[in-house]
C-alpha cells in the first residue's frame, strides 16, 4: 500500500511538471511570435561621400530595377504542430509580401526601387561618374546604369524538434529556435541607351543565414547589409574598369 501511494505520489508529481513546462513551452511560443509581429523598414546608408573628382565625365540614371524574380510564396510555418514533424518553413521568392516571417513581420520594402535608389547614392558618393542619379526616366541621363533582381530568396525554419507544441520547451533550456538564410543576387549593365551599346555589365549574388535562441532573435531581414557587399564590390570593379569603359564611349563618339 505505501508502494502505491508513492507511484501515485511520483505520477502527480510528473503531471504537476509536464503541464507547467508545456505551459512554459506556451509562453516561448507567445514571445516568439510577439519578437514575429515586429516591422522592418529598408534602411540603407551609403559610404561618405569621397572629395575627389569624377572619374567619367558623364551623368547617370538609375530607374527602377527590373524583376525577374520566380513570385512564388511556401508558408508552412504551422507544419512544427504536427507531431515528429521536425520544423515548420518559409520558403519565399518574394518575402516582401507575405505579413508573418520567421522572426519579425510585416517588411515595408520595395525592392525594384529601394535598391536602385541605393545603388544610385552608393556611386554618386563614389565620384565615379559626374552625376549618378535615381529618377523614373533614363532617358535624363547620359548614360543608364540599368539592374534586374534575379533572387532575394528567404529560407526560414522555425525548429521544434518533432514535439509540436511541446517543442518550445526546449527553447527554453537553450535549444536553437530558429534559422533562416537570405539571398540577393542582382545584375548590374552600364549601358549607352541612345546607341544601344553596354559598356560593362556584372552578376553579384551574396547570401547570409543566422540561428536564433529565443532569448537572442536575430534579423531575418538582412538585405541592406548584403546590398551593401555587392554594391561595395560593384564600386570596385567600375573603377577597375574605367579603361575599357572610356574606351567604348570613345569608339562610340567616333561612329
Amino acid at each position: 500500500m505505501p508502494k502505491l501511494k508513492g507511484g501515485l505520489l511520483m505520477v502527480f508529481i510528473w503531471e504537476f511538471v509536464r503541464k507547467y513546462l508545456m505551459r512554459v513551452g506556451l509562453l516561448m511560443s507567445i514571445i516568439l511570435l510577439i519578437g514575429c509581429a515586429t516591422q522592418k523598414a529598408w534602411q540603407y546608408g551609403a559610404e561618405p561621400e569621397v572629395s575627389s573628382a569624377a572619374l567619367i565625365n558623364k551623368s547617370v540614371s538609375i530607374p527602377p530595377f527590373s524583376d525577374k524574380r520566380i513570385n512564388e510564396n511556401s508558408n508552412y510555418v504551422g507544419l512544427y504542430l504536427i507531431p515528429l514533424m521536425p520544423f515548420g518553413w518559409q520558403d519565399l521568392n518574394t518575402p516582401e509580401g507575405v505579413q508573418m516571417h520567421i522572426t519579425s513581420g510585416l517588411w515595408l520594402w520595395r525592392p525594384n526601387e529601394d535598391i536602385a535608389k541605393a545603388t544610385a547614392e552608393e556611386i554618386a558618393h563614389a565620384h565615379i561618374f559626374k552625376e549618378t542619379f535615381f529618377t523614373h526616366r533614363s532617358s535624363e541621363g547620359e548614360l543608364v546604369l540599368q539592374g534586374t533582381i534575379n533572387s532575394t530568396k528567404y529560407d526560414g525554419k522555425m525548429i521544434t524538434y518533432g514535439l509540436s507544441v511541446e517543442g518550445p520547451l526546449l527553447w527554453f533550456v537553450g535549444f536553437p529556435s530558429s534559422y533562416v538564410n537570405n539571398e540577393l543576387s542582382i545584375t548590374l549593365k552600364l549601358k549607352d541607351e541612345k546607341n544601344n551599346v553596354v559598356l560593362w555589365e556584372k552578376d553579384y549574388r551574396e547570401e547570409d543565414g543566422s540561428i536564433s535562441w529565443i532569448y537572442s532573435l536575430q534579423s531575418d531581414f538582412e538585405y541592406p547589409r548584403l546590398l551593401k557587399r555587392i554594391l561595395l564590390n560593384a564600386v570596385g570593379d567600375l573603377k577597375s574598369n574605367l579603361g575599357t569603359i572610356g574606351n567604348k564611349i570613345s569608339s562610340v563618339k567616333k561612329e
